[in-house]
């Protein structure tokens, strides 16, 4: 009866680590994508902590839901299934940061701007109104909470992915190119003023060099509209920057109540 009731106990101590550390490999792929957390300059330790953390919170939410194999083989297909999870959920989420990057580089390409900062946020140097409109947003999306919806959509995240399932290959590229091209319209839409504003510079570039082949138009032109594109940029900011955390809250919202 003593072994008995070792060898079950023993099995429920596994069984809880086992799910722990399945939360923890999801979180941890999440936290790689998460705006702010995800960021290269946040300490790895600073990354551990939260995923740590949010573990502790979620796993109440799912032990009692899960059945775990305990071989090494069934233990290891779990944490792949998990880090690939992680991985697609931290990618939706991360589709908003692509898309204002997208939309500052397609601005600063009208504008004929150069790089300015160097290193930016990311892993690459980036247009100076790409630099500066993702830190805004990324700011703009750990101050509105986007730490606690993460765990809402953790939690929620097994109902539609459950734990130790890898998503179906056919739903999972579908909805990756359903992503991707909303990210690129929704880049597309956000730049759209400094496009504009671009074409008519160049459109009035062209009639200028047409009147006056003479005159060295862009000494004048660029200035120009450099100066144009930053007065735009100062006017739409806060236009984008609302649309953008829109657009956010609406892909959590949109996870939230679908399924790959």
């Amino acid at each position: 009866m003593e072994q008995l009731t070792n060898a079950l106990n023993n099995e429920i101590a596994f069984t809880t680590i086992a799910v722990a550390a399945a939360i923890f490999t999801r979180m941890s792929a999440i936290s790689l994508f998460l705006p702010g957390l995800g960021e290269r300059s946040i300490p790895v330790r600073v990354r551990l902590m939260a995923a740590m953390g949010i573990t502790l919170v979620v796993y109440p939410l799912v032990s009692g839901k899960a059945s775990v194999d305990l071989s090494i083989s069934g233990l290891a297909f779990m944490l792949m299934a998990e880090a690939v999870a992680g991985a697609l959920i931290g990618f939706s989420i991360r589709i908003a940061i692509f898309t204002v990057q997208i939309a500052g580089s397609i601005a600063s390409q009208s504008l004929s701007l150069a790089q300015l900062f160097g290193a930016s946020i990311g892993f690459q140097p980036e247009s100076p109104i790409a630099t500066i409109l993702m830190i805004t947003c990324v700011v703009l999306a750990v101050s509105s909470g986007l730490h606690f919806e993460t765990i809402n959509v953790l939690s929620t995240s097994y109902t539609l992915m459950p734990l130790g399932a890898f998503p179906g290959g056919g739903e999972t590229g579908q909805w990756a190119a359903e992503r991707v091209a909303f990210s690129f319209a929704a880049a597309l839409s956000l730049a759209l003023p400094f496009v504009t504003l671009g074409f008519i510079y160049n459109l009035a570039i062209g009639a200028a060099n047409r009147a006056m082949p003479q005159l060295m138009v862009a000494f004048v032109g660029i200035p120009a509209v450099t100066l144009a594109g930053l007065v735009l940029l100062a006017m739409s900011a806060p236009v984008i920057l609302g649309v953008w955390i829109d657009l956010l809250n609406d892909i959590i919202r949109d996870f939230l109540g679908s399924s790959l």
